[in-house]
């Protein structure tokens, strides 16, 4: 019978002493917590980026005031068990939302999503149109708009900031020429 050689390599690779634990044990691992509150500042000379960081800013504002008025609404109910988790849920859903449009915000590039190119002007079009939506709800809110439908409508936009959140994050595509993006026409490169 042949002798077996020891079951551990016997040269291992050299570990860099510059590196975290979190660098070498976990290479590819992307934080999704981390965002800059400079993202939501208003002290910026482009347009687009202080209309873009409005329209962010209007969101999560009134995100925060439907949350508030859904707890108070809800404890006038007497329930204060509904009170403490209806906060707790505010709370993670203040923080979750805010690192979503500040990762929408951030955004550069041009991301390929099932054979279509998402550009920055798309991720624009959707903050205007949550900034649009959110204030239809909160104007809808003082109208009667409170019921299980409003809870759907909710969790159907806490998932779309999700979605593009996720996407946004995606590394962009790299290309020679910017592909056309789907409805818009040509990207500012192409029409200069």
């Amino acid at each position: 019978m042949a002798p077996h050689g020891s079951a551990f390599p016997s040269e291992l690779p050299s570990r860099s002493p510059n590196q975290s634990f979190k660098e070498r044990h976990c290479p590819n691992m992307r934080g999704c917590w981390s965002f800059s509150f400079a993202a939501f500042s208003l002290k910026t000379t482009e347009k687009a980026q202080f209309a873009r960081r409005v329209c962010m800013i209007l969101t999560l504002a009134e995100r925060t005031a439907l949350s508030v008025l859904s707890i108070i609404h809800r404890g006038y109910g007497g329930l204060l068990t509904t009170v403490i988790i209806g906060s707790i849920v505010a709370v993670i859903g203040f923080f979750f939302i805010a690192w979503c449009l500040a990762t929408i915000g951030e955004a550069r590039g041009v991301r390929k999503v099932m054979s279509v190119y998402l550009g920055r002007w798309h991720f624009d079009a959707f903050l205007a149109a949550m900034a649009v939506v959110h204030t239809a709800i909160l104007v809808g809110w003082f109208f009667g708009f409170r019921g299980i439908e409003s809870s759907v409508v909710w969790l159907v936009l806490w998932l779309l900031i999700f979605a593009a959140a996720w996407i946004a994050s995606w590394s962009p595509e790299i290309m020679e020429t910017p592909p056309r993006t789907a409805g818009i026409g040509k990207l500012k490169s192409e029409r200069t």
